[in-house]
């Protein structure tokens, strides 16, 4: 009977210790390693709160014109009737006027058919649907219009649209002469926007 009492006591010991205190303990060390990596993760978010803060202020430091002038230069979306305007503008005061204006059908699609046609108003750009991953941070689109003038305002005219603040690409340029000294030109021009 002596050795009964330990025996039992011993047992007793070991199903606790199996049974709850080695669960339990498990459980408190499955929590302990969740608490640092919430820990690590909280540090990082600290820090990326402090690159975040650090970018507002920097930002908030440029001008609104400033902000414009980068939202014209490289814009994040296409806005097909403002980039007309625009170059329509520049065109008229060289006395000429943006007409006959189209976009590559490649890269267009549309959100309603219209009975006359469609208008370049009513185009949108549809994302390219290539093969393979485009890891490009950017959009681009071939617009094609044409102008008519002197050889000596058109000239001016593709100088002004070297200098605009809108990024693209003269793609090609044709002409039809005639007597007159007044030429038709049509330029085919790319331009970009960064993807949302």
């Amino acid at each position: 009977m002596r050795l009964f009492v330990p025996i039992v006591l011993l047992v007793i010991a070991l199903g606790i210790f199996f049974g709850y205190i080695n669960p339990t303990y498990a459980h408190v060390r499955t929590l302990l390693l969740q608490e640092s990596q919430y820990d690590e993760a909280l540090s990082r978010a600290k820090e990326l709160q402090g690159v975040r803060d650090e970018l507002i202020s920097r930002y908030n430091t440029f001008s609104q014109s400033d902000l414009a002038r980068i939202q014209k230069l490289l814009p994040d979306h296409v806005d097909n009737v403002r980039l007309i305007l625009d170059l329509d503008s520049m065109a008229s005061k060289y006395g000429m006027r943006v007409k006959d204006v189209s976009i590559d059908q490649s890269a267009v699609t549309t959100t309603k058919a219209s009975p006359g046609g469609i208008t370049a108003s009513t185009q949108q750009l549809n994302v390219s649907q290539q093969i393979g991953s485009d890891n490009k941070p950017y959009e681009s689109v071939v617009l094609s219009f044409s102008v008519t003038g002197t050889y000596d305002s058109f000239r001016q005219y593709l100088a002004d649209l070297e200098r605009s603040l809108r990024i693209s690409d003269v793609t090609g340029i044709t002409f039809v002469p005639n007597d007159t000294g007044i030429y038709d030109f049509t330029i085919h021009l790319k331009t970009y926007w960064l993807k949302p």
